[in-house]
């Protein structure tokens, strides 16, 4: 019994759509890994979810409001195995985020760790809450 994801086939359709081609292998699978984004009154902070994936094979780019993470995850199968059920995520995938004027995109760090990736985006200098002194007048 395979569990069926009626969301998959929709998340797939979209990566290629954002990508702007199919993959270049025809056993290529594209896949969006989990994110959790938060935020609080430094910035704000993405954890990318990327089990399998080697540091190195990570790609993570900042334009024009835009961020974006690369990676791939190549299937290796062992010369002469048989396949019964392929329930691991390979493939390449493309996830791009629209980050807001209020986070500086250029001081953006990460830091990838068993399998995660950390970004933190700080907020700018003129979104941080600053203190305002109130002059009295006599």
């Amino acid at each position: 019994m395979v569990r069926y994801d009626p969301f998959k086939e929709i998340e797939e359709l979209q990566e290629r759509m954002l990508r702007g081609f199919a993959p270049s292998r025809p056993d290529a699978r594209t896949f969006a890994p989990p994110v959790d984004v938060m935020e609080d009154n430094s910035g704000l902070h993405l954890a990318v979810y990327l089990p399998g994936i080697e540091p190195e094979k990570v790609e993570l780019t900042a334009e024009n409001n835009t961020l974006s993470v690369k990676a791939e995850r190549p299937f290796v199968k062992p010369e002469g195995a048989s396949q019964y059920r392929l329930e691991g995520i390979y493939g390449s995938f493309v996830r791009s985020f629209t980050v807001p004027n209020t986070f500086d995109l250029s001081k953006v760090s990460a830091n990838f760790k068993n399998g995660v990736l950390y970004i933190d985006l700080p907020k700018t200098e003129a979104a941080q809450p600053r203190k305002i002194e109130v002059r009295v007048n006599a």
